[in-house]
């Protein structure tokens, strides 16, 4: 026992000044502001005067970039995709087979290919295409290295595929969204061949020509193409923002090896599993072609993509002035030495584990990678369990000597403080979607969209506050008798209790994570391990509080800078797709909210036993939650709102829609009976769609005001609203709004012949022609009860997301070369009540001239974009 006596009634003087605290607090603002710097850390970029032929340019890379830009949107149909795009790649691939080394070969193939596919994408959808482009090249050695790997060789070797795409959504000119991917593959392959020995395995390079009509490209390839036999894993070049670090998101499904090769192999490495679960999880409403070559290819592979700067993803404003020589220098540099390390890796040469987990990944703060594999990363989690266990044993015995209680009380007590930790996250997350409900009641949504700093007081600072005055509520104390409970509650025993119980609830989250096999379980792990040891440590050299709260520091100081890392990396790539994530029913300010809190919370935790000894912690406190529910107030009353700029605009997609409804009636009587609508149509890509179309849109044109479309009775009326839905995203995209616009003529027009057949055993047919359209969706919905059987294009349909009892079937359509689309379709039971709604979208080519005009007269602070669509419904 300390010898002290402790009046009863009057609490001591904590031990530390609110300074301290004050000072802990800068220290982590520091932390997260050291870590936004990384992603500025960019090597210099290589030039052709300074660099040998067979390294990566980032000079040339670049001027890869601009050549391709400067072509402009290159949407998948369109001249600028299909004549003019393809034929710079081919000269560009002429032009480096021309210069390759006598040791290597480089072969060109233009692969134009059609097929169909399901896919689980969205709500679920059934892709068909005809006369999509890819370009396909091959670099293999000769000589003394020898043939094969298949596809023309002796057969005997695998071969890698490196994969990007050069087309674009309608109106954007694609820099990093795949214009920079394919700059650092033509590079690569540049260097690649320049090697001046032969390879030992064949590399594939695919340029696809059909990403964006939802992965076209790439299933054409590995479903089709000769040279796809031979592959054996990939590397996938992707975007959903410009510039910056490429992150590597997605891994496997098997063969952990390539993992471990990329850890061990590249120079600048950015890479976490983290990233992985939360795509997977679907809060990154968006997928790549890793997808096709994982379910269609069997292959293993890794996914590589730039997220910083998502605000100009998609949009007029992903231009090559947004992606540096260094941005590509850096990405070159890491794809080349990744593929040279695959290569050179005898796992090459064995088959799949198709059995085998992915390894946690992460690196750490750039500078390295962590790759441990399932069964190490099992027996590191019940490493940090016992050692927790083993540090919270040993503080009950200090305190059974120094307080007087037993040591079952002191677990009681750690108990306690870990019941009060969870209650003070809970209070904390509950604040920070409170504030993120009130903006979204009071339509001030996405105030932080442009201006990210409000994230802190919005969200950050009412977590903190909230969580902090549930811990202060009552200290640590537990129930251990009135003496012993007097005595834990003050002090550094307050603070050792709370370290306790921060470090059991992250090795319990740990342990969790393991046995769930959640790779994200990393974080935890590094939160209570370094913890329990520091504790052990001072301990053992039996240090005094202030040297034993220096030990929980500096064990703190990697979780803390790591957290930070993970945490900016997260909201640099969710806050952007806030601006595109529809209108679903959480709204995306509570999830940014929630996840804003849960970010702070952990980066917080370290500060929470030093609260316990630290005067007037509750002013601290009360300050956040007051700014951040001031903050809260002046955004809703409009003061400090305005959530977009030109350099991060608000998405506006505006469709001229000409909608056709066709009467139940015989063919000849249907077209007389047909009504015909002309009317702008505007789904809601983000909360203040409504907003800006009420302050600006309606104002800017003649023809009236928008109205909320589609109305409540043509939902229970027609599937899909009726409304001209481009693709299967109901979920994300559940509203509309609508204006009158003037008739003309479609751009794209649909001449539907969609007439039953009868067929045996009670089923019928129906035929769907589609003509003068590249693009086209067909959504059909039998009636009740009945299902799509067979088509002629997908046999087995992948059904999408069901409209009240009925079955619905999302069919899109594509025609590179304009050829007519047509569909055939078997469905069994009931011939009658069948919808069917058939679109033509001209998408990408030059919007009419009222519809250019009300583009125009939108703010500077919008990326509008827009085209035709010729609608048709038939009730058949």
């Amino acid at each position: 026992m300390s010898g002290k006596v402790v009046k009863e009634n009057v609490l001591p003087r904590p031990p530390l000044s609110t300074w301290w605290l004050a000072a802990a607090i800068a220290a982590t603002v520091g932390a997260y502001y050291l870590v936004l710097q990384i992603d500025h850390a960019l090597p210099e970029p290589l030039t052709r005067d300074t660099a040998p032929p067979h390294r990566f340019i980032g000079q040339i890379a670049h001027e890869h970039l601009v050549n391709l830009t400067s072509i402009g949107p290159r949407v998948a149909g369109s001249y600028e995709n299909e004549v003019a795009a393809v034929r710079l790649l081919v000269q560009a691939v002429q032009d480096i087979a021309r210069t390759a080394s006598p040791h290597n070969r480089v072969d060109l193939d233009r692969q134009t290919a059609s097929g169909a596919f399901p896919l689980a994408f969205f709500d679920g959808m059934n892709n068909v295409y005809h006369d999509i482009q890819n370009v396909v090249v091959r670099v293999r050695g000769v000589g003394g290295g020898g043939g094969g790997g298949g596809g023309g060789g002796g057969g005997k070797r695998t071969a890698l595929l490196l994969n990007c795409h050069f087309d674009t959504v309608a109106g954007s000119p694609g820099a990093s969204d795949d214009g920079a991917g394919c700059a650092v593959l033509l590079e690569t392959l540049r260097a690649l061949a320049a090697t001046p020995r032969p390879l030992r395995h064949h590399v594939v390079f695919l340029f696809n020509g059909a990403e964006e009509n939802i992965l076209q490209g790439s299933h054409a390839f590995i479903t089709q193409h000769e040279w796809a036999k031979s592959v054996r894993a990939f590397i996938n070049m992707e975007a959903c923002g410009a510039g910056g670090r490429e992150v590597l998101f997605q891994a496997g499904p098997h063969d952990p090896w390539i993992v471990e090769v990329y850890a061990a192999a590249v120079p600048h490495p950015f890479a976490s599993s983290v990233a992985q679960e939360m795509f997977e999880s679907g809060l990154i409403p968006a997928d790549t072609d890793f997808r096709i070559f994982r379910d269609f290819g069997n292959l293993s592979g890794v996914d590589l993509a730039w997220s910083a700067n998502g605000y100009v993803y998609h949009t007029a404003l992903d231009t090559a002035a947004r992606v540096s020589p260094a941005v590509l220098q850096r990405a070159g540099d890491n794809v080349l030495a990744l593929l040279h390390g695959l290569l050179a890796s005898e796992e090459l040469l064995k088959p799949a584990e198709s059995a085998a987990r992915q390894p946690v990944f992460f690196d750490v703060l750039g500078v390295f990678v962590v790759a441990v594999r399932a069964p190490a990363a099992a027996a590191l989690a019940a490493l940090t369990l016992a050692l927790v266990v083993l540090d919270i044993h040993c503080n009950a015995v200090h305190a059974s000597k120094e307080l007087f209680i037993s040591r079952a009380a002191w677990w009681r007590v750690v108990w306690a403080a870990a019941r009060r930790g969870a209650v003070g996250a809970a209070a904390g997350v509950a604040a920070a979607a409170a504030a993120a409900a009130l903006l979204h009641a009071c339509s001030a949504g996405l105030a932080y969209y442009a201006r990210p700093w409000l994230l802190v007081p919005l969200f950050a600072l009412p977590a903190v506050g909230a969580a902090w005055l549930v811990e202060l509520r009552r200290g640590a104390v537990g129930a251990v008798g009135a003496d012993g409970a007097a005595r834990v509650a003050r002090g550094w025993w307050a603070a050792r209790a709370r370290h306790d119980a921060a470090a059991a609830s992250a090795a319990a989250a740990c342990a969790a994570a393991a046995a769930a096999g959640l790779r994200s379980g990393f974080l935890p792990l590094l939160w209570a391990l370094p913890a329990a040891a520091a504790d052990l440590a001072a301990t053992a050299a039996r240090a005094r509080p202030p040297a034993r709260a220096a030990c929980w520091a500096a064990a703190a100081l990697l979780p803390l800078l790591q957290s930070c890392y993970l945490a900016a990396g997260s909201l640099a790539t969710l806050v952007p797709i806030a601006g595109r994530a529809g209108s679903p029913p959480l709204p995306a300010d509570v999830l940014i909210g929630v996840v804003v809190a849960a970010l702070v919370l952990i980066i917080t935790s370290w500060l929470l036993p030093l609260i316990l000894v630290t005067e007037h912690p509750r002013v601290l406190a009360w300050a956040a939650v007051c700014v951040g529910g001031g903050a809260a107030a002046l955004v809703a009353a409009g003061a400090l709102y305005a959530p977009y700029s030109a350099a991060r605009p608000q998405r506006l997609m505006v469709f001229h829609t000409r909608r056709t409804l066709h009467a139940p009636a015989a063919a000849a009587a249907a077209a007389a009976a047909a009504t015909v609508e002309h009317y702008y149509w505007v789904p809601e890509l983000d909360a203040n769609t409504r907003r800006t179309l009420a302050a600006h849109a309606a104002a800017a044109a003649a023809g009236g005001g928008w109205h909320a479309s589609p109305a409540r009775q043509e939902c229970a009326r027609w599937v899909y609203c009726g409304a001209p839905y481009v693709l299967p995203v109901r979920a994300l995209v559940p509203a509309g709004h609508a204006r009158p616009a003037p008739a003309r003529p479609p751009a794209a027009a649909v001449a539907a012949a969609a007439t039953p057949a009868p067929a045996h055993h009670g089923d019928y047919h129906l035929h769907v022609n589609v003509s003068g359209a590249a693009h086209a969706v067909v959504i059909v919905s039998p009636a009740e009860e009945a299902r799509l059987l067979w088509s002629d294009a997908v046999a087995a349909p992948l059904a999408a997301a069901a409209w009240g009892a009925r079955r619905t079937y999302f069919f899109a359509l594509h025609s590179a070369r304009g050829a007519p689309l047509s569909l055939r379709l078997s469905v069994r039971g009931a011939a009658g009540s069948t919808q069917l709604s058939v679109a033509a979208h001209a998408v990408g080519a030059a919007p009419p001239p009222a519809l250019a005009r009300l583009l125009a007269a939108l703010p500077a602070w919008t990326a509008p974009v827009g085209w035709h669509v010729d609608l048709h419904l038939f009730q058949l």
